[in-house]
């Protein structure tokens, strides 16, 4: 288990968690779920390093695992293509890890030559799932909402990704969605308590 034994935060005095514990498992797909300010978004934000925080447990978390939080805005040069953009992260990435993925269709022929900065909203989701799930050396991956934007096949294919990358590492998924396709759920009750269960056993 990749636990927490207490997370603190609060946005002035909104307070976000107040003493939760986290108990995440070694591997597999997580659905993070819970009502809309509960900090579902903040929670992945806070392990990825992307929100600042005085929280030592946090702090402890960070130094024992490999963890990578990624979004649309991680995609800031537009004026790449989408070859040019996964050239640019292959060395992250590597060239099996990077076909493997390819190979599942989350980007067609086309958009390899369109730039970025050209993408609709799912395409550019697209793009960020594929260099997501072909990152060498990370230990938890933690993405936000991945399949919004994206129609039903697109939906179908990236959660068969997710499934197939969380085998040998966990991806923790912050999502609004109803659907229990995730191995687990990690649902945000109160301020102080996380509860993960086997996906769909709490409906």
């Amino acid at each position: 288990m990749k636990s927490l034994a207490r997370i603190d935060h609060a946005f002035g005095s909104h307070v976000i968690f107040d003493g939760a514990s986290v108990d995440l498992p070694d591997r597999g797909v997580v659905a993070l779920r819970g009502p809309n300010g509960c900090g579902k978004t903040t929670l992945p934000k806070l392990l990825g390093g992307m929100i600042s925080t005085s929280c030592t447990e946090i702090e402890r978390w960070r130094k024992d695992v490999t963890a990578v939080f990624l979004d649309t805005d991680f995609l800031t040069l537009d004026y790449l293509t989408v070859e040019e953009h996964l050239d640019m992260v292959r060395p992250l990435t590597g060239p099996s890890e990077a076909s493997e993925v390819d190979g599942h269709h989350l980007l067609t022929e086309p958009m390899m030559q369109t730039k970025v900065g050209d993408l609709s909203f799912g395409q550019r989701r697209r793009l960020v799932l594929t260099i997501a799930l072909a990152l060498k050396n990370v230990d938890v991956l933690l993405l936000d909402e991945p399949l919004n934007g994206l129609d039903q096949q697109g939906s179908l294919v990236a959660r068969k990704c997710m499934l197939e990358v969380g085998r040998s590492r966990l991806v923790l998924v912050a999502t609004h969605e109803g659907d229990h396709w995730t191995d687990y759920d990690l649902a945000v009750r109160q301020k102080d308590t996380v509860e993960l269960s086997p996906a769909g056993a709490r409906k």
